[in-house]
């Protein structure tokens, strides 16, 4: 509790959640946002409005479209490490994903069991442009495989990814 004592940390609490409520906030998130925001500053992540990273991705693929898909397989490979951390399961990182929802442009992410071994997951604002939605598909698609899902089936329209994955059996 910070060094305070009971009293003033129920009243800093109170405080918060109080100024939350009155500006329409809900204070159920506070948790989702700590955890979210503590977790883009373990991988040092910088923020920019998403038109802006829209246009970037899409010059970016324009120039080179291989090396700029590969560059978003390899983060989510880099990150897979951390987030099962956070997340030891697809269930858990299908969490975690709403969470990042809170201060992400993703406005709908949908996990559901497809049957034994298999999973559908249906994104929407995934991306403006279809070069940054296929960005994210890819970026989607490696944190998968770490999580020892392949992917076998997808469709990808402007901003919005439907894939289906089955768990590999010696994972």
């Amino acid at each position: 509790m910070q060094n305070k004592t009971l009293f003033a940390f129920a009243n800093e609490s109170l405080a918060t959640t109080s100024k939350i409520c009155a500006e329409g906030g809900n204070p159920s998130d506070l948790y989702r946002m700590w955890r979210s925001i503590s977790l883009l500053k373990q991988i040092d992540v910088i923020t920019l409005p998403s038109e802006f990273v829209d246009d970037l991705i899409g010059r970016l693929y324009k120039g080179d479209r291989e090396g700029t898909l590969k560059m978003f397989q390899e983060l989510g490979a880099s990150l897979v490490g951390l987030l099962k951390i956070i997340a030891k399961d697809i269930d858990g990182l299908a969490e975690t994903a709403k969470d990042f929802m809170l201060i992400l442009p993703v406005k709908s992410l949908k996990v559901t069991s497809g049957g034994p071994g298999e999973i559908e997951i249906s994104i929407v604002g995934a991306g403006r442009r279809i070069e940054s939605t296929q960005c994210t598909f890819e970026f989607v698609k490696s944190v998968l495989n770490g999580y020892g899902y392949d992917t076998v089936g997808h469709e990808i329209g402007i901003g919005t990814i439907q894939l289906r994955a089955t768990r590999r059996s010696s994972y």
